[in-house]
């Protein structure tokens, strides 16, 4: 397959890695997430995600074994600079984590 300049450059870029996702990382559990209106009715509708906390990786100083998560991202459908990139990490603190866990992508998100 002929590749493009364009295609080379994109093959070799490698993107920054945060210094939370290098070496060893801790997953730390924040405030659990509400809708910003009708939230007995989102609740409802999405009785098995809503309220899950957020979850950030910061750095780590023991090695540990975390179970396995599975994290849902809502998708926009449309481009957005650096998309890739949050994706990416994401899934690259997800796995640095444990190799078992799942990230999900839902396309079609809601439109304000």
């Amino acid at each position: 397959m002929l590749k493009s300049p364009l295609q080379i450059a994109r093959e070799s870029y490698v993107p920054k890695m945060p210094k939370s996702l290098k070496g060893i990382v801790k997953i730390v559990e924040g405030n659990k997430t509400q809708s910003v209106a009708d939230q007995a009715d989102i609740e409802k509708i999405f009785p098995n995600t809503y309220g899950m906390p957020v979850i950030t990786f910061e750095t780590g100083s023991e090695a540990k074994q975390y179970p396995v998560y599975k994290v849902g991202v809502i998708l926009s459908g449309g481009q957005a600079p650096g998309g890739h990139n949050v994706i990416s990490g994401l899934f690259d603190g997800l796995k640095a984590c444990n190799q078992e866990n799942k990230l999900y992508g839902f396309q079609g998100a809601p439109v304000a």
